[in-house]
């Protein structure tokens, strides 16, 4: 509607914009038409035998006052009228309608411009010759020339013709002719005639732009004696701005019931917008609690069946301790595939860029694959372009989550033959890495809907492989995140390729490290270890972990008792569950802080040992002052790294003591 109303008041602009260009064309050209007429009205009394007598053969006075002055009071009401003789001396004037002597004749300045253009036509001319009597052929043309003047503050149009036979029964005595002289003064009378013949509003006349007001329509004539022109304006109409201004009532009707329109599903938008806040919140909070609920005895049935592996068992029992393990691993991706599925459809992923170094991703990634590859007596090669040896910019955890799908997937569909993981520099800070396999390929018509929620190359593979078929949907979302692409050839058993484009910009910046993921190998001295976890089954696990190590496990069941625990003791790392009765984890760590600040402590390594596993747990965790957040279920491998990490910082924090 607002476009609607400015494009109406522009065209209507340019409607009256328009129109009054028009209305000074059309007075332009009618003024010059006036001019013509009145130099036409004296033209029959100029150009004429028996003037050339009486004006100039022989001088006649009452004949000039009745043919100029009487005939052309008729037609145009001069307000001078005079006539010189062929030495441009005065011999006959009138002001007025008045015959006055010509001793009171003022000459007008500027008028001898005029006088003399026609003198100069007349000498052109040349003489005419005596004809007799009854001659029918007219031998003069008009000689004129008219202009305005301005004379004693007064602008006059003024109108210089010379005297000559029609039929040169009589011709002019001397080489020139007498000059008839009229002026009409641009006075009210005379504007008024105009006004009334072209149908003008509020006509004025002004020297310069002084009376013309903002929008109205104006001509400029220039005035001979004056620097300044004769400026006729007036109120130009406005077919345009009447048209608008009809339209107002009706447009503000339609702008009302519109604003109204508008205020209903402003209203309606804020409620819905309100609702869906509230329902994203409620989904997070779902999301968390559900992630929190599963995860705590997952994490039991890992932990413990990990523990349990290390033991010495008979080989049925190892067998039934593998499944147990492959089933939790199994619970536990499906858990994590479907709750960053659901981070991605709410818009709550960000993507960090930190310096990482992208080889050490590409071989961490196939370390990580090589225990199953060998499971199932499959080669897993690797091949890094020289240039992938660098430290580069973007999020290395989704980098590494991309790929271990893609390879995880290459896997499962891989019976014999290899897996190959290539990385390739495709231009400045641009990267491809292929993910090829030997395994049961798909259809090439498939191809499009393989990046789609719970979709296989081949739906019975479903049954065959297992698989929700949510991997290479969260690849392509995390890709899209990233500004990359990913792309999917294959055959049906001829094997499938992946490849994933990334802009991974280049920097000088040093990679972060993390403690190493695969490192077993526990700390060779005892270490004061703090756990706080509500849970019975979570600290049950952390005891089994480190059962295999000398560590000094003190359990607590909230925050405020780990805090009083940390008030009375020193410990050389903290295990600290987010989500605990009486204080929760987040407080507890910030009050940690608090009093190692006050105390002037070395600050103590503290991991968020949690069931929480979004992205905004991670960060709360960070912000709290937490070193490091891990998800359960525990990795015993990552948390052994941990352990092994502070065990190494101890001991060089010894030998600097001794």
């Amino acid at each position: 509607m607002a476009v609607f109303v400015g494009c109406l008041l522009i065209w209507a602009h340019q409607v009256d914009h328009d129109v009054r260009k028009q209305e000074e064309d059309l007075v332009r050209r009618g003024l010059l038409a006036s001019i013509h007429e009145i130099e036409r009205s004296i033209l029959p009394e100029t150009t004429w035998d028996e003037a050339v007598v009486n004006l100039d053969n022989r001088f006649n006075p009452a004949w000039a006052a009745a043919n100029l002055n009487d005939y052309l009071a008729q037609n145009i009401d001069f307000e001078q009228l005079f006539v010189l003789d062929g030495d441009n001396r005065p011999i006959y004037a009138r002001r007025r309608q008045t015959t006055v002597a010509p001793a009171e004749f003022r000459h007008f300045s500027g008028a001898e411009r005029l006088i003399a253009a026609v003198r100069h036509a007349e000498a052109e001319r040349g003489p005419i010759a005596l004809r007799r009597a009854g001659a029918k052929t007219l031998v003069s043309h008009p000689i004129q020339a008219s202009d305005f003047i301005l004379h004693e503050d007064g602008v006059y149009l003024v109108s210089v013709t010379l005297v000559q036979p029609d039929l040169a029964t009589a011709v002019p005595k001397g080489p020139y002719a007498p000059l008839v002289v009229a002026a009409l003064r641009m006075n009210g009378q005379s504007l008024g005639r105009l006004q009334e013949r072209f149908q003008l509003a509020d006509l004025k006349a002004s020297r310069g732009e002084t009376r013309a007001a903002p929008g109205d329509a104006r001509v400029a004539l220039p005035i001979v004696g004056s620097d300044r022109p004769l400026v006729l304006s007036w109120t130009p109409h406005k077919p345009g701005a009447e048209l608008a201004h009809a339209a107002a009532l009706p447009i503000a009707l339609v702008l009302l019931v519109f604003g109204i329109v508008g205020f209903v599903m402003i209203v309606r938008i804020r409620r819905t917008a309100a609702q869906f806040i509230a329902n994203h919140r409620s989904q997070n909070e779902f999301l968390a609690n559900m992630s929190h609920e599963i995860r705590t005895p997952l994490n039991g049935v890992n932990a413990i069946a990990a523990a349990l592996g290390r033991t010495a068992l008979s080989p049925t029992q190892a067998e039934m301790v593998g499944i147990i393990q492959g089933s939790g691993e199994t619970l536990e991706r499906v858990l994590s595939d479907v709750l960053d599925l659901s981070n991605m459809e709410v818009g709550v992923v960000r993507v960090e860029h930190q310096p990482f170094h992208l080889g050490d991703i590409i071989r961490s990634v196939a370390a990580l694959a090589s225990a199953r590859a060998e499971d199932k007596a499959l080669d897993l090669i690797i091949d890094v372009d020289p240039a992938a040896e660098a430290a580069v910019t973007g999020d290395a955890v989704r980098v590494k989550q991309i790929l271990n799908n893609l390879v995880s997937n290459a896997l499962k569909f891989t019976n014999e033959g290899y897996v190959a993981i290539a990385v390739r520099a495709e231009g400045p800070g641009r990267w491809r890495i292929d993910v090829q396999d030997t395994g049961v390929g798909f259809d090439p018509a498939d191809k499009d809907r393989l990046f789609g929620r719970f979709q296989q190359g081949d739906g019975s593979t479903t049954r065959a492989y297992g698989g929700v078929g949510l991997g290479l949907t969260i690849c392509k979302q995390l890709v899209d995140l990233m500004g990359g692409e990913i792309a999917a050839n294959g055959a049906p058993g001829e094997g499938a390729t992946f490849s994933v484009r990334l802009p991974l910009a280049l920097t000088s910046a040093t990679p972060l490290t993390r403690p190493d993921a695969d490192a077993d190998t526990a700390p060779d001295r005892p270490l004061r270890i703090l756990l706080a976890d509500d849970h019975p089954t979570n600290r049950k696990v952390v005891q089994v972990l480190f059962s295999e190590f000398d560590v000094d496990l003190v359990c607590t069941e909230n925050g405020q008792e780990a805090c009083e625990a940390f008030a009375t003791q020193r410990f050389d790392l903290v295990l600290m569950d987010m989500q605990m009765p009486v204080m929760d984890g987040l407080e507890a760590v910030r009050a940690i802080r608090e009093r190692e600040h006050q105390r002037g402590f070395t600050r103590t390594p503290i991991v968020m040992l949690t069931a929480n596993a979004l992205p905004e747990h991670r960060d709360a965790s960070l912000a709290a002052g937490a070193d490091l957040h891990m998800a359960k279920p525990i990795e015993a491998a990552k948390l052994f790294g941990v352990l092994q990490s502070v065990a190494e910082r101890q001991a060089v924090a010894v030998a600097v003591a001794a």
